[in-house]
């Protein structure tokens, strides 16, 4: 075998929720000099660690006061640097503690990641959240079975309200509903609860809304089995989950097209990643991979969650929706953006240019640091981005200020890269347009470029959006920028930029014009709220 194709063969791409490619040995990372200074040589290995992670977050976070004040984050640098010093602290701790001192963000981009580390043990229930009231979703057998869909109001004791928000402290989240969703996903672990107690839990205590109490012992091994399975959970005929990246269903009987948006990705997408992450020796190998992997019938596991074979170009597969529910005379549309994990702002850009014909649509305003930060990861963005600052006032920005640097997706006209012909992500003007009504159903579960896409949409009115809050606020800092732990190798990321939704008098947080979510009792009954209040909207004239 000859070394490149030893290389290729070895060349695995990781791809993230927020349009980055990341591989171990080609991915970008930025190293800061905070590690030649005498107090980081000090440190041992894990505070060394947090003070990197802390000056990375310090120095490069957008409006970092406004979101993280000085005095607190000052307080709880402290803190974190002597609880790292104890000699007998293990890696699953070091990360937790990271995990905790980064939740104070209230940032779904700033992250740790937790790779290697081993969780062990699981409390044989699963929890289900709506709104502010959790109930229990499943119990393993051999547990008492009439506990399914008992709202709980306690755990161990403590309000399950208050509980909560002791679990905040370790998920990096935006608002209140997100961080609700990402608890239940710890919430049977024994791994917050135990760091919060700072000793092993044997067994837990719900309090049920009847006053039950009820103590579920923590098992360490063995075949789990629950005693509802996937079979007791019916799904609704239209809007079921589809094991693809983007996929519509003309219903003729409905008079709808029903489009499942999952990932904002497709092959020019995936190359165009590359420029801004991957280190350019290393490029041409990462393309000629990709390339190969997108030609083939089955690509690896990897790519196909982010490519499908059968509909490789986004642009491509809209144009053909948008035509033919047009020559069917389709007159309403619902686009799904649940489970939507993110990617290319341009690609849902290219749905949107198939959506309207609109020549006064307003862009995100964007601000990023004038910092060897950014730089490091945009170099090509970052110059151009400081010789617009410069034709509009003369002077380039200071060094380390937040700047305006023009529009997230344009220039100066919202489908700047959708109309130039030189662009990657190019449509002709005489595209297909959608010519009836439109709703977008959004909410927890849809993430950074699929929840930033969700305000343009409801900001440029182009139609209702109904759901919950999404998990990246539409004003914010946002954008995924990873660099690396020096001695711990873990994976971090923080944002490099600050949006201003294209609306700013609709808030911050991204508040749906109709507010629904799913109840207990659709999950079994195969129910969907939210695709029922879509078409009542789209039935009225």
């Amino acid at each position: 075998m000859t070394r490149e194709k030893y290389l290729i063969l070895s060349l695995t791409l990781t791809f993230t929720s927020c349009g980055t490619i990341l591989q171990n040995q080609a991915t970008k990372n930025f190293k800061d000099p905070i590690t030649k200074t005498a107090y980081y040589k000090s440190l041992n290995k894990y505070q060394q660690d947090f003070i990197y992670l802390k000056t990375i977050c310090e120095k490069y976070f957008p409006k970092v006061d406004d979101y993280y004040p000085k005095k607190d984050r000052t307080k709880e640098e402290s803190e974190t640097v002597k609880k790292l010093g104890n000699n007998r602290i293990t890696d699953l701790e070091f990360s937790l503690y990271l995990k905790k001192y980064l939740s104070h963000f209230d940032n779904q981009h700033t992250q740790i990641g937790s790779t290697g580390l081993t969780i062990t043990g699981i409390y044989p229930f699963i929890p289900f959240n709506r709104d502010s009231s959790w109930y229990i979703l499943n119990i393993a057998k051999g547990q008492n079975q009439n506990l399914i869909g008992k709202r709980i109001i306690a755990f161990n004791d403590v309000g399950i309200n208050e509980y909560e928000k002791r679990l905040f402290e370790f998920v990096s989240a935006e608002n209140v509903t997100s961080k609700r969703k990402e608890i239940a996903n710890w919430w049977y672990r024994p791994t917050l609860h135990e760091f919060l107690l700072g000793k092993p839990i044997d067994s837990v205590k719900i309090t049920t809304e009847n006053g039950d109490n009820i103590w579920l012992k923590k098992l360490m091994a063995g075949k789990l089995e629950w005693t509802l399975t996937e079979k007791d959970f019916k799904s609704h005929p239209i809007t079921k989950y589809r094991d693809k990246i983007y996929d519509y269903n003309i219903i003729d009987s409905l008079g709808l097209t029903y489009f499942q948006f999952h990932e904002c990705y497709d092959k020019v997408e995936i190359n165009e990643a590359m420029k801004s992450y991957v280190k350019p020796w290393i490029r041409p190998l990462a393309n000629l991979y990709v390339n190969i992997q997108t030609n083939k019938k089955n690509p690896s596991d990897r790519l196909k969650k982010y490519f499908d074979p059968s509909r490789p170009i986004f642009s491509q597969y809209v144009n053909k929706m948008i035509k033919e529910s047009n020559d069917k005379g389709i007159q309403k549309l619902i686009i799904d953006l649940r489970g939507n994990n993110g990617g290319s702002e341009a690609i849902c850009l290219q749905l949107m240019y198939h959506l309207t014909d609109k020549n006064n649509l307003k862009d995100f305003k964007e601000y990023v640091k004038n910092s060897v930060f950014y730089k490091h990861y945009f170099e090509k963005e970052y110059k151009r981005k400081i010789e617009l600052y410069r034709q509009a006032n003369g002077n380039i920005p200071s060094k380390d200020s937040l700047f305006f640097s023009g529009y997230s997706n344009s220039d100066k006209v919202l489908f700047d890269k959708i109309t130039n012909p030189k662009s990657p992500y190019y449509i002709p003007k005489e595209r297909p347009i959608f010519k009836g009504k439109i709703v977008i159903i959004a909410d927890y579960s849809s993430h950074s470029a699929g929840a930033l896409f969700t305000a343009l949409l409801q900001d440029n009115g182009i139609g209702q959006v109904i759901g919950t809050e999404v998990s990246n606020n539409p004003t914010g800092p946002t954008s995924w920028t990873p660099f690396k732990l020096p001695n711990s190798k873990l994976q971090a990321t923080i944002p490099s930029s600050y949006l201003v939704r294209p609306n700013p008098t609709n808030g911050k947080l991204l508040i749906p014009d109709i507010k629904a979510e799913k109840a207990f009792g659709d999950l079994f009954n195969g129910r969907d709220p939210l695709f029922d209040k879509a078409m009542e909207i789209l039935n009225v004239d």
